[in-house]
């Protein structure tokens, strides 16, 4: 069966929830394909409506003309990712994404840092986006390009890996599901 239509009922983005915000929902309308959206949370996507202050980036949308209203919201900077399968993923404990172990330095041999906590509570709806970045982990080997390595599994499948450079973002989505 296809996934029902990815209907988005409003978007804001700016200092959330109280502070200078746009509504940027057209816009967010327009990024919507194949009944999915991402969108990266940046003042490049929406301009600044509050200067020097944490923006967010704040969706309200359901599946479907019955479907329940739902919301996401990222910090800015982060990329929001919406689609059924998420959701569906989201509450399919078959779908659980656990992280076994992530690694962020010198790989696979130098210095480097094991950021798995941290990397563990970047999961959201099952899935996991990171920037590789001196940012989020600190510095374990300076002056020398780095990689985040993740490894995972989603319920009780098989474990995998997942790396990416320094500067890139690392993603993990559920697999689609099975009908």
């Amino acid at each position: 069966a296809a996934a029902p239509k990815l209907i988005i009922l409003k978007a804001v983005y700016g200092d959330l929830p109280d502070g200078q915000k746009l509504d940027v929902t057209d816009k967010v309308k327009g990024m919507v394909k194949d009944d999915a959206l991402t969108v990266d949370a940046t003042n490049d996507n929406f301009t600044d409506p509050a200067e020097g202050a944490g923006k967010k980036l704040k969706v309200d949308y359901k599946f479907g003309d019955d479907g329940k209203p739902l919301s996401k919201q990222v910090d800015e900077n982060q990329t929001l990712t919406i689609s059924y399968a998420l959701y569906l993923a989201a509450n399919d404990p078959k779908m659980k994404l656990t992280i076994i172990k992530a690694l962020w330095g010198d790989l696979p041999d130098g210095q480097n840092l094991d950021v798995t906590d941290k990397v563990k509570a970047l999961v959201a709806d099952n899935a996991l986006t990171v920037a590789a970045t001196n940012e989020n982990f600190t510095d374990p080997a300076e002056g020398v390009g780095k990689k985040l390595h993740v490894d995972y599994k989603y319920g009780e499948g098989e474990a995998l890996s997942k790396e990416c450079g320094e500067g890139e973002t690392l993603t993990i989505l559920p697999p689609a599901p099975v009908n």
